[in-house]
């Protein structure tokens, strides 16, 4: 048996980069957004994960969800009303198609440098805004995490193998 040490800095480099897009949330009472960082196509991968969920026959219960990300804080949900959270976007599967529709149509409408919101144009519950940046196309999501830019997400790694 080899003691194969993982990389766990280029493990979530690589999630963000296949993830093509990058997420956070901001919970200052003032602001209180999640917001998505990517270039068109980035986002656009957002859009097709929506996707890709909806027409996934295990997400028709009620409470079946899916996490992605290198964190896994970006939660799906299949819920019985449109509605998003600082824990969730959540919807039925129409509520869902709804949503990729609404953020496909505004991302083709976005250019690079400006910004949408996903408020209450998709649920009438929404306690968060969604907020997305269209980013130039070189637009690396790594380059937003600061754990991994600042070097912190290496120290912790540290600990976390001894």
């Amino acid at each position: 048996m080899t003691d194969k040490k993982i990389d766990i800095d280029k493990m979530m480099i690589d999630e963000w980069r296949q993830l093509g897009f990058y997420y956070d949330r901001d919970d200052r009472i003032d602001i209180n957004q999640c917001r998505f960082y990517g270039s068109k196509k980035g986002l656009q991968n957002f859009v097709s994960l929506l996707d890709k969920y909806i027409n996934n026959p295990a997400n028709d219960t009620l409470s079946e969800h899916e996490h992605y990300g290198p964190y896994s804080y970006l939660k799906v949900m299949t819920w019985n009303k449109p509605t998003i959270t600082a824990d969730y976007i959540a919807g039925t599967i129409q509520d869902l198609k709804k949503l990729k529709n609404l953020i496909s149509e505004k991302l083709q409408k976005t250019e690079a440098g400006q910004t949408f919101n996903i408020e209450k144009d998709y649920g009438q519950d929404n306690t968060i805004t969604v907020k997305f940046f269209v980013m130039a196309d070189n637009f690396d999501p790594v380059s937003m995490d600061e754990l991994i830019v600042s070097g912190r997400q290496e120290i912790v790694n540290q600990s976390l193998q001894k």
